[in-house]
């Protein structure tokens, strides 16, 4: 993907959560011009434990990341992981947002309220979610997030609610086992799942939305889309949309589902 006038290099940041290795960046390589390079920076605390508590507490550390990249040259940061948005409630993300961006000429796509703006890109007004791996307390605040939004959601359910996983006491994701998204062993059956699930209970939603940024949607959602007749919004689909826009790439991605296709 070659462009007249196109800089030398496009210089692409991204934010990844504390003590994970995320493959965003190098999968992003793939469908993102040649003359494309990434570089990655990791949030510091060690001890960060997925808490509610300490996302909502991220946000210094997250604007240190993002000035951190901003110096380097990034023309684009993109931050990964839908509930360093999705804890603050729908109207304070942007606020966040703004204040970790501030008045830099860098633009930020986090990944949560990017997910509202691809929606809204597709118009979808009606939504099921598979919300995966993510807990009830955090599919709960999800929920909350989207409707805020103005979204109707016609159906949300996890793992748990399918019968794929059972439950924590507590935290913000279910970990469990080959569905641990930590480590990358999510079998692509279990998204498959979860998608057609809440497609077939609620015929009537304009898309299915599938968070947990761990979900790798990008090599499946085309043939998934073709089977359920609707398109398919995730959170890789939602980071790579939105950094194509934000670079002004604007030939559309073939073969990987609706909302990449729709860039022209």
């Amino acid at each position: 993907m070659q462009h007249k006038n196109s800089p030398l290099v496009y210089k692409v940041g991204f934010i990844t959560p504390p003590a994970w290795f995320d493959i965003s960046p190098t999968e992003f390589l793939r469908i993102a011009p040649d003359n494309t390079a990434v570089m990655q920076t990791i949030m510091r605390p060690h001890d960060f434990d997925y808490s509610v508590e300490q996302f909502i507490a991220s946000v210094p550390e997250l604007t240190v990341c993002f000035n951190s990249l901003v110096a380097a040259g990034a023309d684009v940061v993109a931050q990964f992981g839908f509930p360093f948005s999705l804890v603050h409630g729908w109207p304070k993300s942007l606020a966040v947002h703004k204040s970790i961006q501030d008045d830099s000429k860098t633009d930020l796509v986090m990944m949560g309220v990017e997910m509202v703006s691809a929606l809204r890109h597709l118009n979808c007004k009606s939504i099921a979610i598979a919300s995966t791996y993510y807990s009830k307390k955090m599919s709960l605040i999800l929920n909350d997030y989207l409707s805020e939004a103005g979204f109707n959601i016609l159906q949300s359910r996890n793992w748990h609610s399918q019968g794929m996983a059972e439950e924590t006491e507590s935290g913000s994701f279910i970990i469990a086992g080959k569905l641990d998204p930590m480590d990358w062993q999510t079998p692509s059956e279990a998204v498959e799942e979860a998608v057609r699930d809440v497609s077939r209970n609620a015929p009537g939603a304009d898309c299915i939305l599938v968070t947990g940024g761990g979900m790798r949607l990008l090599d499946m959602v085309a043939r998934l889309e073709k089977e359920i007749s609707r398109p398919i919004v995730a959170g890789d689909l939602i980071l790579y949309w939105g950094i194509l826009d934000r670079l002004g790439i604007k030939g559309s991605v073939r073969g990987h589902g609706t909302l990449l296709a729709s860039i022209d």
